[in-house]
């Protein structure tokens, strides 16, 4: 039986935390949460989503929560504000190494992006986002601000 939003909550990390960002304020449209198994290889594989349209980064989520598919996750940022959910659609392991050959062109951990997949690990989790708040951010930045 899928559990409810009250009895999953996730953490995201400083990078999720973006995409989470960009997802909620159309930066990273047509996205509408993370990516699922099929975008992530044709993604890497072709810089196309399933649908057709370009996209040269895969946008996951990977994580270790206990979680399957259909359970609601409430998602926080690295700072702990709560920032809205995830339906889980997808629960799926990823090639990190593949990804990091087809997308960086490099598996050298010295590469920022190769790092940081390769310390995420393999298990992701995917599915729509709702958004109830985005991130905060300092004063300077935010002055700045604009969504799509």
């Amino acid at each position: 039986m899928p559990q409810t939003s009250t009895e999953l909550s996730l953490t995201l990390s400083e990078r999720h935390t973006a995409d989470f960002e960009m997802i909620a304020n159309g930066g990273f449209a047509p996205l509408g949460g993370f990516m699922g198994s099929e975008d992530w290889r044709r993604v890497c594989d072709e810089m196309r989503l399933v649908s057709g349209d370009y996209w040269s980064i895969p946008i996951t989520l990977a994580t270790d929560l206990d979680c399957t598919e259909g359970d609601v996750v409430e998602l926080r940022a690295d700072d702990g504000k709560h920032l809205g959910r995830l339906s889980v659609e997808e629960i799926f392991e990823r090639d990190s190494r593949h990804e990091a050959e087809q997308v960086y062109r490099t598996t050298d951990t010295e590469h920022p992006g190769v790092a940081a997949i390769f310390e995420e690990g393999e298990r992701c989790v995917a599915g729509p986002i709702e958004a109830d708040d985005l991130p905060d951010h300092e004063e300077a930045f935010q002055r700045r601000y604009l969504t799509p």
